[in-house]
């Protein structure tokens, strides 16, 4: 016969006091082993129904504030005093996201073969991107990993701040879009074949009738081509965009687009500028520091273009001279401050000063977008209500005058 577990084991639950992360030490009564299957379910889930859940989560996301939870208590743990392996066994069992519990458990064996714990997040990078395990792999090198870690949660807050702010925004033109388009099918689908009756012969209809008829005939006859087709585009543009071409063509159309461009060079600046002040400040040479930055950036563009800078630094050209030569990326403002400190030695907290100020312009253009956003939705609406009303009343009015004639 085996033997019961009778290992007490310790969960950690945080709670919020003073914006610091308080660990809560709990006993849990000794619970008997389970017979688990290959990815940690029971028995009868080790079969193809278990292959089947653990796809199912392999596939489900893990947002932004998971992630944020996960780094809160990780930096807690270790500031603890608990070693990096360890730490990870506990948090294991006090995250909610499955998908998250598998990637820590992953890590956890990575590391107890010898990979440290940047190498173990290098081995998941669909959960951490190349930023964060560069950040990692510097906290490890430098000996701050604690506070490397705590400089990653404040970014992820801003982060998350940033992405809240945003759905908010677009939350009331996205639902105005989606009642105009299921309105769109409803008309062509019921009300033109209607009118259709009425009117009869289309060649002798105004031209906006005859494009909501020629609509509403395709909409009835070849919506599987309609669906397919759509399908088809969304597929192959999302391929492209992946594409090593397609991103960097995307990234910068992106920029050039209106409002939604400065908005996307603003979030680059400062998660870039915020990075390479917490990287000089913590001793890591600047030329590594440019190149981490450049992966945190978020956009291929400024990606290459602070790579550059890199290469340029190793050969004697600073920072400022290298901006310069691209005031559509760096404003001019930006370039000078960085110029400043770099002949005053103090780079890193001129840096910070700089993502602070794009932080708040941020949420100053968030503020402008959401303004901006109503009176752009009621003219694509208007232009909407009066062609739908051209294309039934032209007609109406035409038969109108034939018969007063």
């Amino acid at each position: 016969m085996s033997e019961e577990n009778t290992t007490p084991t310790t969960q950690i639950s945080p709670t919020e006091r003073n914006d610091d992360i308080v660990l809560e030490l709990k006993h849990e009564e000794p619970k008997k082993k389970r017979k688990t299957g290959v990815f940690g379910g029971t028995a009868m889930e080790s079969g193809i129904l278990g292959e089947f859940n653990r796809w199912l989560i392999m596939m489900s996301p893990v947002p932004l504030q998971d992630k944020l939870i996960f780094f809160q208590l990780l930096s807690s743990v270790l500031n603890a005093g608990i070693p990096v392996g360890e730490a990870l066994y506990l948090l294991e069992g006090q995250t909610a996201n499955e998908h998250l519990k598998f990637v820590i458990n992953r890590m956890k064996k990575n590391m107890d073969s010898g990979l440290s714990l940047a190498e173990s997040m290098k081995e998941e990078p669909e959960i951490f991107d190349e930023a964060t395990q560069s950040i990692i792999a510097a906290g490890e090198t430098s000996g701050k990993l604690i506070e490397v870690m705590k400089e990653l949660v404040t970014q992820f807050e801003r982060m998350g701040s940033i992405q809240k702010k945003v759905k908010s925004v677009m939350t009331y033109p996205i639902v105005v879009i989606m009642v105009m388009i299921l309105a769109a099918v409803a008309v062509l689908l019921f009300v033109i074949p209607q009118l259709m009756e009425v009117f009869g012969d289309a060649k002798n209809l105004p031209l906006p009738t005859q494009i909501m008829i020629a609509a509403s005939d395709a909409m009835k006859t070849q919506w599987h081509l309609i669906a397919g087709g759509i399908m088809v585009l969304v597929f192959a543009f999302n391929t492209w965009k992946k594409s090593t071409s397609g991103k960097y063509i995307w990234a910068d159309f992106s920029l050039y687009m209106p409002v939604i461009g400065e908005f996307l060079k603003k979030i680059a600046l400062s998660r870039s500028m915020r990075i390479l002040s917490f990287l000089i400040a913590s001793g890591v040479p600047i030329i590594e520091s440019l190149r981490i930055a450049s992966r945190a950036s978020g956009n291929v563009i400024y990606q290459k273009k602070l790579l550059l800078a890199a290469d340029d630094l190793s050969r004697g050209i600073e920072i400022s001279e290298n901006f310069a030569d691209d005031e559509r990326l760096f404003p001019t403002m930006l370039v000078s401050m960085i110029n400043i400190g770099e002949k005053t030695a103090s780079l890193g907290p001129v840096m910070s000063k700089i993502a602070d100020f794009y932080d708040e312009d941020l949420d100053r253009t968030v503020g402008s977008i959401a303004k901006l956003m109503e009176p752009v939705i009621m003219v694509i609406m208007a232009i909407g209500v009066v062609f739908l009303l051209m294309a039934i009343y032209l007609p109406i009015l035409e038969m109108n005058d034939q018969m007063v004639g």
